[in-house]
């Protein structure tokens, strides 16, 4: 059962990088902007996909870089969680993959605090390192296998009717 759950999880987190890889550098436009308005695309735009997709996106990534560390320290975990949003920002606006935007980086880092809040739920409900990272592994596994399939679906349908 260990190994079972210890390939889900790899196999989740390896699909949810190439997911998120995928969706802020090549699912964009070839555009370069750039907004350091906090709130200025929220409040033109309110509340849409786009601002729940950044906080879903991060959500993962606060939970995983949280279960990585050998120690928990929130500061550390925040810390990487921005730098890599804030990597985001800057590379697509050197690479010209959208806009760059201050909202995203505000946006991924509420995300990321979310993935952090569920463990350190998951640290007071179940104690231990080892219990812990279970319990991120079954959530891992019902979470990502579904979107997995939903988004092989999808892919298999858009290649027949594009083709």
């Amino acid at each position: 059962m260990k190994r079972f759950l210890n390939i889900g999880y790899w196999i989740v987190l390896l699909f949810y990088s190439y997911l998120l890889i995928n969706t802020v550098f090549f699912a964009r436009d070839a555009r370069r902007s750039i907004n350091l308005i906090p709130f200025d695309m929220i409040a033109e735009q309110g509340f849409t996909l786009n601002v729940y997709g950044n906080i879903l996106m991060f959500v993962p990534l606060g939970l995983y870089f949280a279960n990585f560390m050998k120690q928990f320290h929130f500061w550390k975990v925040l810390g990487v969680i921005i730098g890599t949003s804030l990597s985001i920002e800057v590379l697509q606006y050197i690479l010209k993959r959208g806009a760059s935007d201050i909202d995203d980086l505000l946006l991924n880092t509420v995300g990321g605090l979310i993935g952090i809040v569920i463990y350190l739920v998951f640290k007071a409900i179940f104690k231990s390192k080892e219990r812990v990272h279970v319990a991120i592994s079954i959530l891992s596994i019902v979470v990502g296998i579904p979107v997995i399939l939903l988004i092989i679906i999808l892919f298999v349908y858009n290649y027949k009717v594009n083709n």
